[in-house]
């Protein structure tokens, strides 16, 4: 019922549930990368829909690794995409299922981006989320670089209400 109809039928709330449960009901990794396939070209959109980024959270989590480099990719095409979709309501969220479910090397250049901003993302309301990720599944490295900006700055990020959910 979805094949087809991917990317129109994520941008409202009833077609994004149909798409979420066509990812489910898929029994091979062939159906569920069609069904992906159809959101290439939209993602940066997608992310910043309030319907859509829930299919590409979905796709994150069912996907393997290597089928949703798309997605990797094209947040990649915007100027300080990382970065800004680590601070966008629903971007945030698809940052956060990409570092939760891919392997570090697959994600090293957006951690990389978002290491660099660390210190204002952490203190972003959305943000903020991001970092407690790459805290949780990063790398031995990224955490240490984490730790090492947080602790350089503990009473900053202790009177800041979003960064401190980072400590």
């Amino acid at each position: 019922a979805a094949a087809g109809r991917v990317w129109q039928l994520s941008r409202d709330a009833a077609g994004c549930r149909l798409v979420q449960s066509a990812f489910d009901n898929a029994t091979t990794d062939r159906e569920r990368e069609a069904l992906a396939s159809e959101l290439q070209g939209h993602v940066w959109e997608a992310l910043q829909c309030p319907h859509a980024n829930h299919v590409l959270q979905k796709a994150v989590g069912v996907l393997r690794a290597e089928a949703v480099q798309f997605i990797i990719d094209e947040i990649a095409l915007h100027a300080g995409g990382a970065v800004q979709a680590s601070r966008h309501k629903y971007g945030c969220r698809v940052v956060q299922r990409l570092i939760e479910y891919c392997p570090p090397g697959q994600i090293c250049d957006m951690a990389e981006k978002l290491m660099k901003e660390m210190k204002v993302i952490a203190r972003h309301p959305y943000g903020n989320y991001v970092v407690q990720k790459l805290l949780l599944h990063g790398t031995q490295e990224q955490r240490g670089l984490i730790l090492a900006v947080v602790h350089a700055d503990v009473p900053g990020f202790a009177a800041d209400a979003n960064a401190s959910a980072v400590l």
